[in-house]
């Protein structure tokens, strides 16, 4: 226990230290004060201070106006709380990220917002000095705790293939090509929570759900009472795919229209009230492809005369059937076979294809073959068995929804997992104390 403690005491030292004048006549003037000690950590008063700082402008940005100062302070400081604890954590486990990884993950964000990354650091310093390390350090921190939940959370997580094979219908039957932007307010049940206390959770989410269908608004409500990881932001998550939302959120989200408000919905970890602002479609990517086959009748100067014969001719138009074009083999019994083993070329697009095929086919319909052609080894006939618009986004869909069920399932634990380290961790909140929370300038 000493050595667990012996960081915060050095750090306890060497704050009194600082706060202590020589100057007789002088009152001492306390420089920082420690607002919390997670496990062997602490959280300074600056620390809050920053925090306070960009809620505020956050709270701001979105025309959310909130007076009480001390209820946002408590939820700043939670969620230093738990930076703490998966910081923390990620140190236990050895988790990194490389220089490397920050360089890409800032690359793909500058491209997304049409910069390079030189023209993204550049606007962020113009904007805020240090902006561009203050953003690159907020990054890496976002990559950590992804690592981090990865780890934890989605390496444990197991999905069965019944699961997979519901997941694929259901889907079938929804549409799973929309995202949805919701808001959400939650409470929160205490760890092994007793009988009287999941009525207390629930008894307050439901006055909540009431206040909001009496016209209050809901990312007031969301700063002021959610537990949710979002609350700051007004309970505002954003755009997310349905494979991203928790199942029960979807079981209420398949009842609703733009603006609702769900009813209470229980959780493993509380109580939930949701609000669908918008939906949208995904963009899907349908693509033409076409069934095809290929034959080639072997010749030396093929491609020295170029135009086929009248006999060629008159078999391609002869082919209305894949029956037909498989006679070809039957017809031809003494090509080697190694020629046309691989006569079944399947669906293809015409991206996948040669110029000569793309010529070829160009204003053929299915059941047809098309005009034999030449290459180096002879004659090619192509037979167009059918075309199908195809959506190359549901490739592979087992493997797809296996990952979508694990992120799903990722999810909705690793609120649980973060809230047991939270129970698990060795906490002093000292928010309460005299002058920690006296008026600063940057509120």
């Amino acid at each position: 226990m000493k050595n667990r403690f012996s960081k915060i005491w050095i750090t306890l030292f060497l704050i009194g230290l600082l706060s202590q004048t020589s100057l007789a006549d002088t009152k001492p003037q306390l420089l920082d004060r420690v607002v919390a000690v997670v496990n062997d950590d602490i959280i300074l008063k600056s620390d809050l201070e920053k925090g306070l700082v960009k809620a505020m402008q956050e709270l701001r940005s979105r025309n959310i106006q909130l007076t009480d100062k001390e209820d946002l302070a408590e939820k700043v400081l939670d969620g230093l709380i738990l930076e703490r604890i998966q910081l923390q954590r990620s140190q236990q486990l050895g988790l990194k990220v490389s220089d490397d990884e920050l360089f890409q993950q800032v690359l793909a964000i500058a491209k997304q917002n049409n910069l390079s990354a030189a023209e993204l650091r550049d606007q962020l310093n113009k904007s805020k000095p240090n902006g561009f390390e203050t953003f690159r350090e907020g990054i890496r921190q976002e990559l950590l705790f992804k690592k981090l939940r990865d780890s934890e959370v989605l390496s444990k997580t197991q999905v069965t293939e019944s699961e997979v094979t519901n997941f694929i219908q259901r889907q079938a039957l929804m549409q799973n090509y929309s995202e949805f932007k919701l808001n959400h307010i939650m409470i929160s049940l205490p760890k092994s929570a007793t009988p009287a206390e999941r009525e207390a959770s629930r008894e307050k989410a439901q006055k909540l759900l009431t206040r909001l269908k009496q016209g209050e608004a809901f990312s007031q409500l969301a700063v002021r009472h959610s537990d949710g990881q979002n609350a700051l932001q007004g309970g505002d998550l954003g755009w997310l795919k349905a494979d991203q939302l928790p199942s029960f959120f979807m079981d209420e989200i398949d009842k609703m229209a733009v603006g609702d408000i769900s009813r209470v919905i229980r959780s493993a970890v509380g109580f939930h009230i949701i609000q669908l602002q918008d939906k949208r479609d995904k963009d899907a990517k349908i693509v033409k492809q076409y069934h095809l086959y290929r034959f080639i009748l072997l010749s030396d100067n093929a491609q020295q005369t170029q135009t086929p014969n009248a006999t060629l001719i008159k078999l391609a138009k002869g082919i209305n059937s894949l029956e037909d074009f498989k006679a070809l083999n039957d017809k031809y019994k003494d090509m080697p076979t190694s020629v046309n083993a691989n006569s079944h070329l399947g669906w293809q697009t015409l991206a996948e294809m040669p110029q000569d095929y793309i010529k070829a086919i160009k204003d053929l319909s299915p059941k047809q073959a098309a005009m034999p052609f030449a290459n180096d080894q002879g004659w090619v006939i192509l037979y167009l068995d059918g075309i199908r618009d195809k959506d190359l986004s549901i490739i592979n869909k087992r493997q797809e929804a296996m990952q979508s069920l694990r992120m799903k399932k990722a999810t909705e634990s690793y609120g649980s997992w973060l809230r047991r380290m939270k129970d698990e961790a060795i906490i002093d909140i000292r928010l309460k104390d005299a002058d920690i929370l006296s008026p600063q300038k940057a509120f």
